[in-house]
């Protein structure tokens, strides 16, 4: 029995009396009547972001008592944030990678400073006027504790915080169990967040490969379109 063929596109547009000039016009007419929605951005010029930046970075690790290495590592990273979060429509969060130690977490805190800043002086107010602005700092393992322990009004508000860090990740457990039933918290919030695209910065000290074994194929493919992957080359800080 021979195979069926099966007509080709031409043929089945054809059938239907379209032409492929009718659906470049239809592609383009819709293009130009899209209004894109605003994405959440450090709406400020590129210097002042970057300078603010740099010295919220080195607050927070002064604040530790620790010095500051105001070195090529430490100057590239904050380029690389500030280049990224001050584009038009940037990707909707960062994953900050690196090994352990070299500041990945003391940058993000001073990302969510310098958003509760600029928030202060209204920068977010291009948003619109129902965007409620909130930050939060959590660990991937807070997050599976808020589950074991059945915290779900906890859990819902991590869905929905405009801006999430969401520290080590890959250091929690892989699976939780909660009355015996398990679970895979953080997998399932970064599936949330990425259904509404809300901004999220991520620190990991694992490689790619470690978390595609941790998170599977169908949650890093959502981490490839949604967060913008930037290297921390700085070496261990700690002594």
């Amino acid at each position: 029995m021979k195979n069926k063929e099966f007509p080709s596109v031409s043929d089945v547009l054809n059938e239907f009396g379209i032409s492929q000039d009718q659906l470049t016009d239809q592609t383009a007419t819709v293009r130009a009547m899209q209004q894109m929605s605003p994405c959440f951005r450090f709406n400020i010029e590129p210097k002042e972001a970057f300078l603010m930046l740099y010295r919220l970075y080195q607050e927070e690790v002064q604040g530790r008592y620790l010095d500051f290495c105001n070195d090529a590592y430490t100057q590239e990273v904050v380029a690389k944030v500030i280049k990224h979060l001050t584009k038009p429509h940037p990707e909707s969060g960062i994953m900050l990678c690196g090994v352990p130690g070299n500041g990945k977490t003391t940058l993000a805190k001073a990302i969510l400073r310098m958003a509760r800043i600029l928030n202060s002086q209204g920068a977010f107010s291009y948003m619109g006027e129902y965007f409620r602005f909130e930050t939060r700092f959590i660990t991937a393992t807070e997050v599976c504790e808020y589950y074991k322990n059945q915290d779900d009004d906890k859990i819902i508000r991590l869905k929905e915080i405009p801006l999430l860090v969401i520290d080590d990740l890959g250091e929690e457990p892989c699976e939780v169990l909660s009355f015996g039933t398990p679970a895979h918290p953080v997998r399932r919030l970064i599936e949330k967040r990425y259904e509404t695209m809300s901004f999220t910065v991520i620190t990991t000290n694992l490689v790619s490969d470690d978390l595609f074994k941790q998170y599977g194929w169908r949650v890093m493919d959502r981490i490839q379109e949604m967060y913008h992957k930037i290297i921390h080359q700085a070496p261990s800080y700690r002594k």
